[in-house]
């Protein structure tokens, strides 16, 4: 991908003018999250009570209007998932919540043997 597309086709903002873009860009989904009253600790520990039910519960989450945006996204994915037969939805959201587990590799390191000798 190009970092610095060409733009001569695009029509010139001019000062004075009214912004082209007068909202900005859209916060992130945690960000207006915060801005609602969530918290960090709030929202991992709704990801991890939700991975902790049973499927049909979760159904029910993702489908009652009742329970939060947050319930339901995350009770959605989580369905959605389980029916493709795929891990990805609960891999990400136990990162989030929990964190990467620790992982290792193995290095090799070559020993050279260096002689100095100073005149002085």
């Amino acid at each position: 991908m190009n970092p610095n597309p060409p733009t001569d086709h695009l029509p010139k903002w001019k000062k004075g003018q009214p912004s082209p873009n007068p909202s900005g860009r859209k916060p992130k989904f945690i960000t207006t999250l915060k801005r609602q009253g969530y918290h960090a600790g709030d929202i991992n520990r709704v990801i991890l009570t939700i991975l902790s039910l049973p499927e049909e519960k979760v159904s029910e989450i993702a489908s009652i209007e009742e329970y939060t945006i947050l319930e339901r996204i995350i009770a959605k994915a989580l369905i959605n998932s389980l029916r493709k037969g795929n891990l990805y939805a609960m891999e990400s959201l136990l990162n989030r919540s929990v964190g990467m587990p620790k992982q290792q590799s193995e290095i090799q390191v070559e020993e050279k043997k260096i002689d100095v000798t100073l005149k002085l």
